[in-house]
């Protein structure tokens, strides 16, 4: 039975379609696309608004979003964001000024509290924040809920996996947690039926074509043809570590 297409269910057809025509993972695909409407969200109107700035404020971005926020060449909003984010880290600073002087701890052997402690986790909670990986990470699960509830009632997502060989092992680890406990258990065991072995069938194939790219360097082999083996090393770390 083929599911009708609604808007929830359009986003995570077309990262199959798409996934099947570049051998990649559906996942990264939803999440490459993801990132960029992050991107051109963070940066439009959306940076005006009290609750989203309230939001970059106290999480800033990763290193990777501050350079692609950089990169976007919106110069003027990109300053404002910085700008008030700097004000919120001083006023976290302006919050404790002396570092220095032990607090006083109760008991005669306690240990004196480390009066660098609170600052300690109001600035790693903004150093290790990132408002687009949060929004991309938030929108992705319901992606991948989505692809739970689609996948018993569309037939094509299966061939569709089958054709891009399937998810890269970060994501096949998050389906791995997140599918027990939002499928029935017959629909998760049928899911694992479909998708485990064309999982398997993958890393078989990378590990053959990797084997024959490393004896091709022995110049007993130098004039057998490469067969699939000249970008086997591309193939495997993106079927191990997500989209390049």
């Amino acid at each position: 039975m083929l599911i009708k297409e609604h808007i929830y269910t359009i986003p995570v057809t077309d990262a199959f379609r798409t996934a099947a025509g570049e051998s990649a993972c559906p996942i990264c695909v939803m999440r490459r696309g993801l990132e960029s409407d992050s991107l051109v969200y963070t940066l439009g109107p959306s940076y005006m608004e009290d609750d989203t700035r309230a939001q970059t404020d106290k999480l800033g971005f990763c290193p990777e979003h501050w350079e692609k926020l950089y990169a976007c060449q919106n110069r003027l909003g990109l300053s404002l964001i910085m700008h008030t984010h700097i004000k919120y880290l001083s006023r976290i600073m302006d919050k404790q000024t002396d570092v220095k002087k032990p607090l006083k701890h109760a008991g005669m052997f306690a240990k004196s509290a480390d009066p660098s402690e609170p600052l300690y986790k109001s600035l790693n909670e903004a150093e290790c924040g990132c408002f687009i990986c949060a929004r991309v990470n938030r929108i992705l699960e319901r992606y991948i809920d989505t692809m739970f509830y689609m996948w018993p009632r569309t037939p094509e997502l299966l061939t569709l996996a089958r054709k891009c060989g399937g998810f890269c092992l970060a994501h096949f680890v998050m389906i791995l947690k997140i599918g027990p406990d939002t499928l029935k258990e017959s629909d998760w065991l049928e899911f694992m039926n479909a998708v485990f072995p064309i999982q398997r069938q993958t890393l078989e194939s990378l590990e053959a074509d990797l084997d024959w790219f490393i004896r091709k360097y022995d110049y007993r082999n130098a004039g057998e043809p490469w067969g699939n083996s000249k970008d086997a090393l591309p193939r495997a770390i993106k079927a191990i570590g997500g989209a390049l």
